[in-house]
């Protein structure tokens, strides 16, 4: 009769506290991704608002804030697609109101409904978005010049097709869609703005073009070299956001029912847009973040904004408080070659030292 061997104390043996220190770094990993950042710091805005106002976490209002948040969600998974490439987007709010303008005219005089405006809404984004990539990778013009460009030419465009009159009747599907719940809680638009994300997040991870993306953001020369149409993918990154953009038009204008010549830019819906894609995690210089990250902190900054008007503070406010974010994205921001704070600081009291 044979026994079976006795582990060998080498491998049998560990070191006390490995577990510990593995479990310890598996967490601080956690907690450094930006993702999880935003799901907790969101959960104890809920909590502290919650304790303010008890309705605050009642199934009506988080639905509301999750349909009110997905325009500004949907635009910057398309932001993100463009800072990813080195860019920038500041005519997404036309854009958007031309959209809203145009599926709403249509559907206020022709019943037109919401998925037979979809395609229409998507090209109209899709078209202003190739004006804007044509500008920047073929005229050669810097992505925050160009779009400031058309930013007041897209602004004339959906002037145009308002034509001083307004959207203000349309037929219940929109509101259904606009405002109703897929179940208790979750609205149709969490899960269309969801499905967006998560489509585009696969596009980004697992395709040529996705990586493709990466590569430009992070050099150009070297992307162009390695055999990417540089061109391309930037024209498609602008493309892309447009249509993004589109889709965000036809989001606002099933949530909040109307459209004017303003829509869009009245709300200065592209710095919250810009905002939430700093804030997710994606860096202005290019090549790093991702679009889960900025859905994410769309949704953040909607929870953010709805607790400080729990809290009394003037509406007034809400733009410069997403300016401070936006700022405050930026200083977290290792990649941005600034010097971090506490060397600022240094340098500030090493000067006034020399001062006196």
């Amino acid at each position: 009769m044979t026994t079976a061997p006795s582990p060998s104390p080498l491998l049998s043996a560990r070191p006390a506290g490995v577990g510990q220190r593995s479990a310890r770094r598996t967490l601080s990993r956690l907690l450094a991704m930006r993702e999880l950042q935003l799901v907790l710091v969101t959960v104890v805005i809920f909590a502290i608002t919650t304790a303010h106002a008890s309705t605050f976490i009642s199934a009506g209002n988080i639905s509301f804030l999750l349909a009110d948040a997905m325009a500004v969600a949907v635009i910057a998974v398309g932001q993100t697609i463009v800072v990813l490439t080195r860019g920038i987007d500041l005519s997404v709010a036309p854009i958007l109101g031309t959209a809203a303008l145009a599926v709403g005219f249509l559907a206020q005089n022709h019943n037109l409904t919401p998925l037979e405006g979809l395609p229409l809404a998507l090209a109209i984004g899709a078209a202003m978005g190739l004006g804007n990539g044509f500008m920047v990778a073929l005229a050669g013009i810097p992505p925050i010049i160009a779009t400031l460009g058309s930013l007041a030419i897209y602004s004339g465009v959906q002037a145009i097709v308002a034509h001083s009159q307004e959207v203000v009747t349309l037929p219940p599907a929109y509101f259904n869609l606009g405002n109703g719940d897929a179940i208790n809680g979750i609205p149709y638009l969490a899960l269309i703005g969801a499905g967006v994300a998560i489509a585009f997040a696969l596009i980004l991870w697992r395709t040529r073009f996705g990586r493709s993306i990466y590569a430009v953001g992070n050099n150009a020369e070297a992307a162009r070299r390695a055999g990417i149409n540089v061109s391309r993918v930037t024209v498609s990154s602008y493309v892309l956001c447009g249509a993004l953009a589109g889709l965000g038009g036809l989001i606002f204008l099933a949530h909040v029912g109307s459209a004017d010549s303003t829509t869009g830019t009245d709300s200065n819906i592209q710095l919250t847009a810009i905002a939430a894609t700093l804030i997710g995690g994606t860096t202005l210089t290019g090549g790093k973040g991702g679009v889960i990250g900025s859905f994410l902190a769309a949704i953040f900054l909607e929870v953010a904004l709805a607790a400080l008007v729990e809290f009394r503070l003037n509406p007034i406010w809400e733009p410069a408080g997403v300016g401070v974010m936006i700022l405050l994205a930026v200083l977290a921001d290792p990649t941005t070659g600034r010097p971090s704070l506490r060397s600022a600081l240094r340098m500030l009291l090493q000067s006034q030292r020399a001062r006196t």
